[in-house]
């Protein structure tokens, strides 16, 4: 179980964070991933590699300050505070933003800077992002965005002076102060907005700026001049630079790391080892002290888009054809070692999980020839799972048309309302320890254009209607709740099937340290990062 927890007191904000044990500075720290970023634009941020790259980037109202151990903290960032309930009943948030915070070019970060931050996440074409806030503001009235309405008023949101903002919502929102530490509160000055092109240069609030980027090749950062430790609880800058190679296949980041020859010794193999690389890392004892093995929160998902897929008979079918042997989907994306399947929304580290029993055993229902279209990222990671599910699916009776596209394109494709796929596989954990995050993406009332948590597309009235009555409970009260709804979605309405969570595994070169394994992200996380006998240049 995820331990979690709220320091309310502004003394656990203040800077610089806790020493790294061993921790030097200087060097360049390298990080080697399979492709590129979705998005560098902080409010399209929605991909847990991509969140834990905007930690070094950018500054969001409260953090979550992990310990390493599974176990962390909500803290205030920009904020004083992870916010003041003013009158108690969840409906009023007040935030003060601490004195001495600054963009990188020197500029001082203000409240209208993190509302308009907040107002360009409504805007459709920037609407990749998490949109648990905006969902919340929605209620009090509608609001296309700066460009669209021409003006930052969000209803709900005053910027009361420079350093307050106050939220206000008509049903208690318990999960505000963890709603506010996703990217949506990342300020942006309103006259450096760029709209649908800032993710070429934003403004860097975090320790790091971006000092160049070649797309798909290599992406570079260095420290921000205007970044101040006294004001960050979590982030460090040890490192002078990070260079992050992109486009390295998973197999070959883990071998070059385990190789540990040259700049690989200051490398951090971001991906999973396939399971004939982790093998041979498993199989090297002298490997252990720079091998990441661990738990994470995310499950793979084989997402069903039930405005096309409506007959919940077809989905109990596709359910029950891919549920004889998810095993064989884990071990053609990770390897037996590296996953487990499962047959819950929720993952056990998340609060709110129960055990049930798996509603889809028995074998195959028959499929009568019905075409499914599925969609894959490109790649041999996901392309490997996906192909076992459509050998799965034609062998109970359904034929199926298999697409890949783009990393980049996946997400914005599926996220957008009225797309012609049927199924494709997605990978989630919750955003907060808590489990509200996962099951209020199946509100068809947060339906829109683009930018869908709902990317199931499900529209239940029950089931909104309980996602309503369980989001105002206390969280203390609100899991047991959450865990039933995880099994009536699961059991009755099928809008996705769960196929296994999975392990992190991979290494690093021997000069690396301060690097861990997220407890919520389930990806390594780089603001305790050093590199030992630090390299120049």
């Amino acid at each position: 179980m995820t331990k979690a927890s709220i320091a309310w007191d502004t003394r656990a904000a203040q800077g610089p964070a806790r020493p790294v044990p061993g921790a030097v500075r200087g060097g360049t720290l390298r990080i080697l991933r399979d492709g590129d970023y979705d998005h560098l634009d902080p409010q399209r941020i929605n991909t847990l590699q991509s969140t834990a790259l905007g930690h070094l980037l950018f500054r969001t109202l409260t953090i979550s300050a992990e310990d390493g151990q599974g176990g962390w903290t909500l803290v205030g960032d920009l904020a004083e505070n992870p916010g003041r309930d003013v009158d108690g009943d969840g409906r009023t948030w007040e935030f003060t933003l601490k004195p001495g915070l600054c963009f990188e070019d020197g500029r001082e970060i203000t409240a209208a800077d993190v509302a308009h931050g907040i107002a360009r996440s409504f805007e459709g074409a920037l609407g990749d992002g998490p949109q648990h806030l905006q969902d919340w503001l929605r209620d009090n009235g509608p609001y296309g965005g700066p460009f669209t309405d021409g003006t930052d008023e969000v209803p709900g949101l005053e910027v009361r002076d420079p350093r307050t903002l106050v939220f206000r919502f008509p049903v208690p929102r318990p999960d505000l102060p963890f709603a506010v530490s996703l990217p949506t509160t990342v300020p942006v000055p309103k006259d450096a907005d760029t709209g649908e092109s800032y993710g070429k240069a934003p403004l860097a609030s975090g320790p790091y700026r971006i000092a160049g980027h070649t797309p798909g090749k290599l992406l570079v950062l260095e420290r921000n001049p205007h970044w101040d430790a006294a004001t960050d609880a979590v982030r460090h800058d040890h490192p002078d630079r990070f260079e992050i190679e992109l486009g390295v296949e998973s197999g070959p980041q883990n071998l070059r790391a385990r190789a540990d020859e040259g700049p690989d010794t200051f490398a951090v193999a971001e991906n999973n080892a396939p399971e004939d690389v982790a093998e041979l890392l498993l199989a090297e004892p002298e490997l252990t002290p720079r091998l990441r093995r661990d738990r994470t929160p995310l499950v793979w998902y084989l997402a069903i888009n039930t405005a096309r897929v409506q007959d919940v008979a077809v989905r109990r079918a596709i359910a029950r054809a891919v549920s004889v042997d998810k095993a064989a989907v884990r071990d053609a994306m990770l390897g037996p070692t590296q996953g487990e399947v499962t047959h819950t929304i929720l993952s056990p580290g998340t609060i709110g999980h129960r055990a049930y029993p798996d509603p889809h055993t028995g074998g195959p229902l028959p499929g009568e020839g019905r075409v499914l279209r599925l969609l894959s990222r490109d790649g041999a990671y996901f392309t490997a799972g996906a192909k076992v599910l459509a050998r799965q699916l034609e062998e109970a009776g359904f034929r199926v048309e298999l697409v890949e596209t783009d990393r980049p394109s996946h997400n914005a494709t599926v996220l957008t309302r009225g797309h012609d796929y049927d199924l494709y596989m997605m990978c989630q954990a919750a955003d907060w320890p808590g489990a509200s995050t996962l099951v209020t993406g199946f509100d068809g009332r947060t339906i829109r254009a683009t930018g869908n948590a709902d990317y199931t597309y499900l529209d239940d009235p029950d089931v909104n209607a309980e996602i309503a009555r369980v989001s105002a409970l206390p969280a203390d009260e609100a899991a047991a709740e959450w865990g039933a709804l995880d099994e009536e979605l699961t059991t009755r309405h099928i809008p996705l099937v769960p196929l296994f969570s999975y392990l992190h595994l991979a290494v690093s070169g021997s000069r690396v340290g301060g690097v861990f394994t997220s407890s919520f992200l389930g990806t390594p996380v780089y603001y305790r990062a050093f590199v030992k006998e630090a390299a120049r240049g």
